[in-house]
């Protein structure tokens, strides 16, 4: 009998779910994808389902699983759009299937409106707050090492699973369900409680503590619930529980049947999520603390301050101060309220960040935004304002508008600024300051700055660095080395600087602070931000919740601990130009981030004279280059889930195959591996990809006249102390055919 294997049309439901008194159930929601048709491939003509039509994978090899193709769309969020990468068969009907490509998990907006309470409870409030938060990467376990989502939790990421199915009449092959999932262990959350009637507990987790706890669901059908008889909107997760630690399983059957407010510690919670199925969540519960059995009022008006035993008096008066002038920090503009100590009394000052433009005609694009920080202190519950941080709302590696804690030399403590503008001249440009609070006055003094000529300045004093020359171990070239103290560099004083601003900020890792506010705005790499929508209770609970996180550090959500980078995330790429014949060319680039370096300098583009042997004459000052070169920062999501894992000391012989093998000229490999390799060779390991669509993606290239082939080399890689097994890398050779256009460069990711 002929066996044959035809993959045909993806039927996949996209569940909404709803929640009553004793069940939160999936509500149907019809999702089509599609499904290509596998061709030529001799070796799924080989392939059926069992005989009598049972279908099984045990039947089928693992890599034809491979010629799967899945486009499977939520609304405008892909969740699948490729081939995917099988790992595992675990059951006759169920396979392991790699997802590091999507984005699949999003923060809860911790949006709550309560019926007959809050206006909005019958409009679109809700699904705006879902549809604005950003579903990212989830890729990883543990230490979320390549993932995209940050939590203060220790998230374990499960496997993706894939349910298949086989038809009755022919040899088709259909997915049923996909489930994404994760488990999170020893986490206290407060929560709606209630015993059914039987061994049982249903759980809602208070949308205010959902921070960190990764979302699936994109319908806010999804957040429909009722406790005690006040229907609820809720962006959160519904629990059924029959796990519980003996010595309280007596004390929870005694209670009620109705909802309670409480503090509940779990051992465990694992999700799962189907995108047919919905959600299934189970959870042990080891520890219990009841806090209130009025639930109306905690679902209808904040209670934080009403019990103060055990809590500093100054609280209370902090969260009414901030409260009382909530029409001036909270505007159209602002995007984060931040309570921190600048002057170090034990009292906070009240930090703002509001939107707005930079008005300077050389900043074009992202680069005109600013995220500038009001300070207020507070005076017999008032706010008297102090004075303004003009900072980046541009976010480089997710991060823009921070602040971080220097230690000096004398043992004193200041504040990190990187701010837009020289507050000396009022011009725009890169500044860095150290500053502190005294009295009612911010007092900065300058760190690094750079003025029109382009000198640098190290606290007002001209850097004189130093040049020497040296003969490349490599290559035999002489070469130039650029030293200021302890630190060289040999490309240029652009990276001198930038390892030297890296030397500097080395003891602010674990001090640094990000000035926006999750509950308030949403805030996307390189993007505006947006403000999401708040009833009274949310707005007063979230800030009674940021009091109770400075004084008692119970939440920390607006600590981020990050390395200072300065150097850019898109490091020396370089473009070649090599046209058939003498031709005057014009090149721009389109980066979601900011150019930091140009030779020759950019003015809005290149336009130069190129010849066939790739020489180019600059228009703007008549000189002569081989190639031109830019630096810039961003924040693009490099996928890391597939490459090479080679040894430091390999790393000269596998860039020289590689690169070769995607098309680069001798010339233009060598140039390549003289700047990467002194950064990489002494690394025991080094995870290396190759990032062509992210890439183009983030930094778009404009070649006029258009080139009749472009060859885009990018390399991401990461350092690593022990080898690890990945997905070997597939990559394409490139064919110069006419005007040829090249461009290489990298990144490492931290």
């Amino acid at each position: 009998m002929s066996r044959k294997m035809i993959v045909i049309g993806i039927l996949i439901l996209l569940t909404a779910c709803s929640n009553t008194e004793k069940v939160h159930e999936a509500a149907d929601k019809d999702n089509m994808s599609e499904v290509e048709e596998t061709t030529n491939n001799s070796d799924v003509d080989n392939v059926s389902p069992a005989e009598n039509n049972t279908f099984s994978l045990k039947e089928i090899d693992i890599n034809q699983l491979n010629e799967i193709r899945i486009t499977e769309k939520d609304g405008n969020r892909i969740l699948f759009d490729d081939y995917l990468s099988s790992t595992e068969i675990v059951s006759e009907t169920e396979a392991v299937f790699s997802d590091e490509y999507y984005d699949t998990v999003r923060n809860s907006s911790q949006a709550l409106y309560c019926e007959g309470f809050d206006e909005d409870f019958d409009n679109d409030m809700i699904d705006t707050n879902i549809s604005n938060m950003k579903f990212v990467h989830f890729d990883s376990s543990g230490t979320n090492t390549f993932s995209s989502f940050e939590s203060p939790y220790n998230l374990i990421k499960k496997n993706t699973v894939l349910d298949l199915e086989g038809t009755d009449e022919s040899s088709e092959v259909n997915v049923k369900d996909i489930v994404y999932g994760y488990c999170v262990d020893n986490i206290t959350l407060n929560c709606f409680i209630k015993r059914n009637t039987s061994d049982t507990f249903d759980v809602i987790i208070d949308p205010a503590y959902m921070y960190g706890l990764p979302v699936y669901h994109s319908d806010a059908a999804c957040c429909d619930y009722t406790v005690n008889g006040l229907n609820i909107k809720a962006d959160t997760l519904f629990l059924n529980v029959a796990d519980v630690d003996g010595a309280l399983k007596d004390t929870l059957m005694r209670s009620s049947s109705s909802y309670v407010y409480a503090q509940l510690t779990f051992g465990k919670i694992d999700c799962s999520y189907g995108v047919k199925s919905g959600y299934n969540i189970t959870a042990s519960i080891d520890d219990y603390k009841l806090i209130t059995t009025d639930t109306e009022r905690v679902l209808t008006k904040s209670f934080m301050f009403e019990n103060t035993e055990g809590k500093n008096p100054e609280m209370l008066r902090v969260y009414n101060t901030i409260m009382s002038n909530m029409d001036v920090l909270n505007t159209e503009s602002t995007l984060g309220i931040t309570l921190l100590d600048l002057d170090f009394d034990n009292i906070p000052e009240v930090l703002a960040t509001r939107y707005s433009d930079i008005s300077d005609p050389l900043y074009k694009g992202s680069d005109t935004e600013a995220a500038d920080v009001d300070v207020y202190r507070i005076e017999n519950e008032n706010l008297i304002y102090i004075g303004t941080l003009y900072n980046y709302h541009t976010v480089i590696y997710e991060l823009g508008n921070v602040l971080g804690l220097k230690t000096l030399e004398d043992g004193s403590k200041a504040w990190f600024n990187m701010s837009y503008r020289n507050r000396n001249t009022g011009e725009v440009s890169d500044t860095d300051y150290i500053f502190t609070l005294e009295g009612n006055e911010l007092k900065f003094q300058e760190v690094f700055s750079k003025d029109k000529e382009g000198n640098y300045y190290y606290f007002g004093e001209p850097m004189v660095f130093e040049e020497s020359t040296f003969t490349d171990e490599i290559y035999g070239q002489e070469t130039t080395m650029y030293s200021w103290g302890n630190y060289k560099s040999r490309f240029g004083t652009w990276e001198l600087i930038g390892k030297i601003k890296q030397g500097y900020c080395e003891d602010m890792k674990d001090s640094s602070f990000n000035l926006y506010s999750d509950w308030l705005s949403h805030t996307d790499p390189n993007n505006k931000s947006y403000k999401l929508q708040l009833t009274e209770r949310m707005l007063s609970y979230n800030v009674a919740y940021l009091v109770d996180s400075y004084y008692l550090g119970s939440y920390d959500a607006n600590k981020q601990y990050f390395e200072y980078r300065f150097l850019g995330d898109y490091a020396k790429p370089v473009i070649y130009l090599y046209p058939t014949k003498q031709e005057d060319v014009s090149v721009k680039i389109d980066l979601k981030g900011m150019l930091t370096c140009s030779y020759p300098e950019y003015n809005d583009g290149w336009n130069v004279t190129a010849y066939p042997d790739g020489t180019l004459i600059n228009k703007s000052d008549g000189r002569e280059y081989s190639y031109l070169y830019w630096e810039g920062k961003g924040a693009a999501d490099w996928d890391m889930s597939q490459g090479f894992v080679v040894k430091g000391s390999d790393t000269a012989r596998f860039l020289q195959d590689k690169l070769e093998y995607l098309g680069l000229t001798a010339r233009e490999l060598n140039e390549f591996i003289v700047y990467w390799l002194p950064l990489m060779k002494d690394n025991k390991y080094n995870l290396i990809t190759f990032q062509t669509a992210a890439y183009e993606e983030n930094a778009r290239l404009y070649i006029t006249p258009k080139p009749d082939s472009v060859l885009r080399v990018f390399m991401a890689y990461k350092a690593l102390d022990d080898y690890i097994e990945v997905p070997e890398q597939r990559l394409s050779t490139f064919k110069r055919n006419g005007f040829a256009a090249v461009e290489w460069g990298g990144t490492e990711v931290k």
